[in-house]
């Protein structure tokens, strides 16, 4: 049997055990009107660790933007996504030249300016895959610069790209919006700033502008790849601030 998948954003279709322990929670902060508000005052850290236990055996649907080449839909497709790592930007430097994508001059510009020579803040990202955790967030915020760089922001971490076409390359592929199903019952996994249980019980309770964002650190395998969405499908196109090409 396949794992149920819970969105945080459809509280009407969680199972019914889910459904009490957030309500429980939920129960305790009523008055409170705003989700910032919630995570401020709300208080409800320790109604994570239940809530992590009954997410075990269950995917959680997440969100992953980012700008792709027509092959490299086909390899998330049957590879998933790999945690950022050094080999992970050397592999797509050097499989974009073997295709004939990029040129000698622009693949050694990349490697170049690959954070992992240039940032040493870079760190900080090492070994994560960085998703969106609900489709709420999505509408309501900017989602930032992921859709615009090719091979991700980390390609581009210092001034070599002045004196190169770098919009070429950077505008290489199309938008895409990956849908990954995660397990999220570690919290040591599934990394959050503030506990997972604030934006269940803020899509609980009706609250705008609930979001969250999860640093997985984990490879997510290619069965756990549910779609990937691009500009022409209609899943993508309903979020009327994603850009088109």
């Amino acid at each position: 049997m396949s794992a149920e998948i819970i969105e945080i954003d459809r509280p009407g279709e969680w199972p019914a055990e889910l459904t009490s322990w957030v309500k429980t929670a939920a129960d305790l902060v009523r008055g409170i009107k705003t989700y910032d508000k919630l995570r401020e005052d709300g208080d409800l850290g320790a109604f994570d660790p239940r809530l992590r236990e009954l997410l075990a055996g269950r995917l959680v649907r997440t969100f992953h933007a980012t700008r792709l080449l027509d092959y490299e839909v086909d390899d998330i497709r049957s590879s998933g996504l790999l945690r950022l790592t050094p080999q992970l930007l050397q592999d797509r430097r050097d499989k974009a030249l073997n295709s004939q994508v990029i040129t000698e001059k622009e693949h050694r510009t990349l490697t170049e300016s690959d954070a992992f020579e240039t940032d040493p803040y870079v760190k900080h990202r090492v070994g994560k895959v960085c998703v969106v955790g609900n489709r709420q967030l999505l509408h309501d915020r900017r989602v930032g610069d992921q859709f615009s760089f090719w091979g991700g922001k980390a390609q581009y971490s210092s001034g070599a790209w002045e004196d190169l076409a770098s919009d070429r390359v950077k505008k290489l592929g199309q938008p895409a919006l990956v849908v990954p199903l995660l397990d999220v019952s570690d919290p040591k996994v599934a990394v959050l700033t503030t506990e997972l249980i604030y934006p269940f019980v803020g899509s609980y309770l009706g609250l705008e502008r609930v979001g969250c964002l999860i640093d997985y650190e984990a490879d997510v395998p290619g069965d756990r790849i549910e779609a990937v969405w691009c500009p022409g499908d209609a899943e993508y196109d309903v979020f009327e601030r994603f850009p088109r090409s």
